[in-house]
């Protein structure tokens, strides 16, 4: 079985288990987020942007904190994965995705975190060499994080265990019809970033180019 690595994990910025997003700007501007831990720059203002924007974001936020557990947010370059036990070899996350999520489990099916892995780099060569601007690229992201946190993740943490998966499409299941893309679209809603009607890459600004 795959296992997650934190590769940078005791490098973080933020404190386990109170961690807080501090938003650019105005030193008082702070949001408190005790459910997440971000370990990237960039991820941190994705995080911010969905969370000035969406009350369903915000709100079930609130209710993962009273749990105590936590969601992960890294880039791909601070996550190693092995085959196997413990003392396998380790490897780069697969420069092929976009972002993963990996549960974290505890005893039995409990489950105590969750990663979210994102391919940061990856997103922003693909803008790049399509000469986007990078509001685009902003929102693509933001669209990313909100799948992976929101849709996958939060689920995960409010069950507290395997129990709260909330997965893709199924075979012949509508995408719309799925329970992370329906959880999806209702903050997409509130954050105008469109609503997203299929199982892969359509409904971001980098496939319309």
């Amino acid at each position: 079985m795959r296992r997650v690595v934190f590769a940078v994990i005791l490098c973080l910025a933020v404190v386990w288990p109170g961690a807080s997003l501090t938003a650019a700007g105005d030193p008082s501007d702070t949001v408190i987020a005790d459910a997440l831990v971000v370990g990237n720059p960039t991820l941190r203002a994705s995080l911010e942007r969905i969370h000035r924007g969406s009350a369903l974001w915000r709100a079930e936020l609130e209710r993962a904190a009273r749990t105590g557990r936590r969601v992960v947010v890294l880039s791909a370059d601070q996550v190693r994965v092995t085959d196997g036990d413990e003392a396998g070899e380790a490897f780069a996350f697969d420069a092929g995705l976009l972002a993963e999520v990996s549960i974290i489990a505890g005893t039995g099916s409990r489950v105590d975190a969750v990663l979210v892995a994102v391919n940061v780099r990856l997103l922003d060569e693909a803008h790049q060499r399509l000469g986007l601007p990078w509001s685009a690229r902003n929102a693509d992201l933001d669209r990313i994080v909100v799948h992976e946190v929101y849709g996958h993740a939060l689920p995960y943490l409010l069950a507290g265990d395997v129990s709260g998966r909330c997965a893709d499409p199924q075979k012949n299941e509508r995408a719309v019809d799925a329970c992370a893309i329906r959880r999806e679209n209702a903050v997409r809603a509130e954050l105008g970033l469109g609503r997203r009607a299929d199982s892969g890459l359509l409904s971001l600004a980098l496939a319309r180019y």
